[in-house]
């Protein structure tokens, strides 16, 4: 088409596409494409029926003309097409720039007569107008640097815009995304008593920063090229370094360590591609509809927000290998620009490795111990992540958990993200808390071996594709809840002094700062918790003796739990099913395999050997969200008044907080524990009499569900005790030797109880406590000589009050026998 110099294009298109032309032009269109839309609902855009809404677009194009308007038809909303407002100008509509030559090159020459006109329109009238900016991505990838390919095909460069618009609806029909972003308010706008071209600036620079803030969160920054990274890599005064003390240090040839370094730098370096992320795309999204009856996703127009003006580092929990895929997915899915993934070195197999390379992951030893020069080359890699405004995602459990629970966060990667923040903060950092909720994962065969005793095997890629048989089993949803994000600099300031002074900051502070990091995202990620029936059920499940329950009973505790769980949402993050409680029943019985028999006298569930097992694993997923509630529970069934319930639940918070990673700091705690209490009450668990805690009858059904909401904390309190108990009678002993011997101790009393939960005997349960109670300075330790300072006696004392007499005989009397053996025949823990 030739190009239009009208100060009033919407006018002149309008005229030249008539109604059926345009009717026509669409039809033809939609015939082909199926183009993704985004943010086209009126709750987003911040619009109502007593608006005057005009579309902006940032070039002039039939196409996207042609596409816009579908969808605000589809949605429901105003049409472009239609006449705009009272003033029924032609078109509601506005290009702020217009395509040149044959060919249709991009310009940023601006219609300020149509600009003008609408600034006077909303002067001269009450009702207010809002402008909605859209930006069409045709192909959906961002550019590569350098490449004469993008010249082509370029979104925002000055060549043939027509022709890769044309290319695109070829050859990529299914990868054209829209993006509506909220609207923007003329008759505030235009409040103040400016001149009217003032206004006009002010919006026409508005308007280029929200299409600029569209294309960075949508594509990203350019690619480059792969070739040129490992260039940059390598040629920085960092790597330099590293590269010369080395060769000094083995007195050998700077080429050669050259070499070594250009070798480490191509095993780590992504060489992410978009062709790949788009069959990434379609094989996702065939898997999601076969696999599962749908991805919820919750808090992703935050995710939006952010990445306008942020580099995001994603941090989510891991349960799966198809989390990687899963997060990428959704991302490039809702219009944001897939993460660079840190993968662990064993997934670079052949075919594979490529494949995830090309996907965008980069790849990382287990360790960098010993290998200065590996880490200086990963350090710079990961730098130059950041500073070109990449997002990065990596899993700070470092590998997937096996028991369901949060596995204690690693450091490293942390660690090197805050160091390249310090080198340069140009780019304000976030991160981003990221929960997966699975009603089953595809590995549970292989998680259920493993918890069952069998040896941990090697993490591969291709245990996938093992299971890629069982398709036609039921999987229910996932859920990907988005978290609280986390401001690195906001971070710094609050608790490193000086952060950007590097050489002044204390290597010990500085470490102490990345651990309290590392805690609150792990804090973060379990606020997010998605709370489904297979969870809600399994927790229920194994709260009872010998895992069966009526169904009515059941139906009763799950409406308790999801009471309980709405009255302690910390945050606007965590998710919970909107089943009803029988719902809830049939779908945890459809997906995990409990059997459900019909009696006389009724319906009852159970969960057969080695059910018990796996359902330990999903019930760990949630159990932070009930874990203060069952404490709470129990010291209701044991007859607290509630100042005690304050002072014990003060006394263990800290251990608890550890564990769980719960979010609530202790000044927090007076106002939680009391809306947990008045959640009970509500729910008829308990009857507050002014300083009284009364439990209902014994033989009501209340009491039931509150016993089993308080029997979700007995193994904790247990795993207090023996720990309590080792170090009261173990003053020889070194921690490392009470972590083992509590370990052992722990996997007896599994065997002697029937504990279905291996992670009840998990060392690093053990381990975690401790460091807890030396941290505190509950306890004492140093020159391998184990002190107990007064508090101890304490939290000894509290542990005892809250156990079963039967209980405490078990563990005093594993506890006497193991400290009068040999160490060396005691049997190690699990």
């Amino acid at each position: 088409m030739a190009s239009v110099n009208h100060e009033t294009p919407s006018a002149s298109l309008t005229t030249r596409l008539k109604a059926g032309q345009f009717h026509v032009l669409q039809k033809l269109l939609f015939s082909w494409i199926k183009p993704t839309i985004l943010g086209c609902d009126a709750t987003s855009l911040g619009i109502t029926s007593l608006d005057d809404v005009c579309y902006v677009l940032p070039y002039r194009s039939i196409a996207d003309l042609l596409v816009i308007d579908k969808a605000c038809a589809a949605a429901g909303l105003p049409r472009p097409s239609d006449p705009l407002g009272q003033a029924q100008q032609s078109g509601a509509f506005v290009f702020l720039g217009q395509p040149e030559g044959a060919l249709g090159r991009k310009t940023q020459r601006q219609y300020a007569g149509r600009v003008t006109k609408l600034l006077a329109q909303q002067t001269a009238q009450s009702r207010p107008i809002k402008l909605i900016p859209v930006s069409l991505f045709w192909g959906h990838q961002p550019d590569r640097e350098g490449s004469w390919f993008k010249h082509l095909f370029s979104e925002n460069w000055t060549v043939t815009s027509r022709l890769k618009k044309l290319l695109a609806i070829i050859f990529h029909s299914k990868h054209i995304l829209v993006q509506f972003s909220q609207a923007i308010d003329l008759s505030e706008l235009t409040t103040d008593s400016a001149a009217d071209e003032k206004h006009e600036r002010k919006l026409l620079r508005l308007l280029r920063v929200r299409f600029n803030q569209q294309k960075q969160a949508i594509l990203g920054p350019d690619i480059s090229h792969r070739r040129t990274l490992i260039q940059s890599m390598l040629s920085s005064e960092a790597v330099r370094a590293a590269i010369e003390k080395e060769a000094r240090h083995k007195r050998g040839a700077v080429s050669k360590v050259e070499k070594k370094a250009l070798m480490y730098a191509n095993e780590i370096a992504s060489h992410q591609s978009y062709r790949v992320i788009r069959f990434f795309h379609g094989i996702l999204t065939w898997l999601w509809n076969k696999l599962y009856d749908g991805v919820d996703i919750n808090n992703i127009n935050q995710v939006k927000e952010l990445a306008r003006n942020h580099e995001i580092v994603y941090v989510p929990c891991h349960r799966s290998h198809i989390d990687y895929l899963l997060l990428s997915y959704v991302l490039y899915h809702n219009g944001l620009s897939p993460p660079h993934i840190a993968a662990g070195k064993n997934l670079n197999m052949p075919i594979v490795g490529p494949l995830l390379r090309r996907a965008g992951a980069f790849f990382m030893r287990r360790s960098f111990q010993g290998d200065a020069l590996y880490k200086a080359v990963f350090d710079e890699y990961l730098h130059l992540m950041f500073t070109r405004g990449y997002s990065v995602e990596y899993f700070i459990e470092g590998s997937r958990s096996r028991t369901g629970r949060s596995l204690p966060p690693r450091t490293g990667m942390l660690s090197m993200t805050m160091r390249s923040f310090q080198r340069d903060a140009s780019k304000p950092i976030c991160f981003m808390p990221v929960y997966f909720g699975y009603e089953k994962i595809l590995e549970d065969a292989t998680y259920l071996d493993e918890l069952s005793g069998a040896a941990k095997k090697e993490e591969s890629i291709l245990d996938i594709f093992k299971v890629l048989g069982s398709l036609k089993n039921v999987f229910g949803k996932v859920t990907v809840n988005f978290g609280e994000p986390v401001h690195l600099q906001a971070f710094f300031d609050q608790h490193l002094a000086n952060w950007q002074q590097v050489d002044a900051v204390d290597s010990a502070d500085f470490a102490r700062t990345c651990s309290l990091l590392a805690n609150q995202l792990s804090q973060a990620i379990n606020a997010a918790a998605a709370i489904n029936p297979v969870n809600l059920v399994a927790t229920i499940l194994l709260s009872t003796p010998r895992q069966n329950i009526e169904e009515t009973r059941l139906a009763s505790h799950v409406n308790t739990l999801i009471k309980v769980a709405q009255g302690m949402v910390p945050g606007p993050y965590l998710s919970i099913t909107d089943l009803s409680a029988n719902a809830i029943i049939d779908e945890a019985v459809a997906v995990t395999g409990i059997l459900r028999t019909q009696e006389s006298f009724g319906s009852v569930l159970s969960a057969p050997s080695p059910l018990p097992i796996l359902l330990s694993y999903y019930r760990n997923n949630t159990i932070h969200v009930f874990a203060l509630p069952a404490l709470i529970a129990r010291l209701i069934q044991k007859g607290y008044c509630l100042d005690d319930l304050h002072t014990t639940c003060q006394t263990l918070y800290p251990c608890l907080r550890a564990e769980f990673f719960l979010p609530w700091d202790e000044s927090e705690l007076p106002v939680v524990i009391s809306r947990i209490v008045d959640v009970l009450a509500s729910t008829q668990l308990v009857h507050k009499d002014g300083n009284q805690l009364i439990c209902p009858e014994v033989t009501s059904d209340a009491y039931a569900n509150l016993m089993d909401l308080g029997s979700i904390i007995d193994p904790t309190l247990q795993r207090f005790f023996i720990v309590s108990e080792l170090l009261e009678h173990g003053s020889h002993l070194t921690l490392r030797e009470v972590e083992s011997i509590a370990g052992t101790i722990g996997h007896q009393l599994s065997v002697f109880y029937g504990i279905n939960a291996p992670e009840f005997f998990d060392k690093s349960l053990f381990s975690t406590l401790i460091a807890t109670l030396k941290a505190r300075q509950i306890i004492g330790y140093q020159q391998q000589q184990l002190s107990l300072y007064p508090e101890f006696k304490l939290f000894r004392q509290t542990v005892q009050r809250n156990l079963e007499e039967d209980i405490k005989m078990n563990v005093l009397q594993l506890v006497r026998r193991h400290l009068t053996q040999p160490l060396a025949d005691a049997q190690p823990a699990v």
